[in-house]
């Protein structure tokens, strides 16, 4: 009785189903679906990694060279012979060479603006000095050319034009100042001390 039941609901379900499908034939076009965007296809490309090219080793830059202290101006270029008295009379008196020492001071700024501070002052042309040697070489040079021999002492310079007279004078302040005019002469030697 069973299998005769299942027959029967099997044969149902098999008619239901026969009529439930129908073929249907289309009497009109159907409309053609709209194409939809289509998303991007995305595609991984791996490139193979360039190999950096190495950097340039830094350019260092050459050090400046130092700064040539110019000749003395004593040696082969006074052409005086030198005085060596045993006893030279030393005074105070009027400056001779001083126009000529005043000339060589400001040619030395001039010429060699680098060992001043011109903003650094004492008096309108007494700038403070940023090298003392290179200073007393410069003041050296400028005199030699003006035909006037110097030698130097620490903060002073001896001159002589001829060997009659020596003048020494103090161009220098403590403060590095230039010193100039009657108050960096200091006195006269005749005859001439060197």
């Amino acid at each position: 009785m069973r299998i005769r039941g299942l027959f029967l609901s099997s044969c149902i379900v098999a008619a239901a189903g026969c009529s439930a499908i129908q073929d249907v034939l289309p009497t009109e076009p159907t409309a053609t679906p709209s194409p939809k965007a289509m998303p991007a296809l995305t595609i991984p490309v791996v490139l193979p990694k360039a190999t950096p090219t190495p950097a340039p080793a830094p350019t260092v830059a050459p050090a400046p060279a130092p700064d040539p202290t110019p000749p003395p101006a004593t040696g082969g270029s006074c052409s005086l012979p030198p005085s060596r008295p045993a006893r030279p009379s030393c005074t105070k008196t009027s400056p001779k060479l001083l126009g000529k020492l005043e000339k060589a001071i400001t040619a030395a700024t001039q010429a060699r603006p680098e060992y001043f501070d011109t903003s650094n002052k004492k008096c309108d042309n007494c700038y403070r000095v940023k090298n003392d040697a290179g200073y007393f070489a410069e003041v050296k040079r400028q005199l030699a050319a003006l035909g006037v021999c110097s030698e130097q002492g620490a903060d002073e310079i001896d001159i002589k034009a001829s060997n009659d007279l020596s003048e020494q004078y103090d161009i220098l302040l403590s403060s590095g100042h230039i010193r100039r005019g009657e108050g960096a002469y200091l006195y006269g030697c005749t005859p001439a001390d060197f």
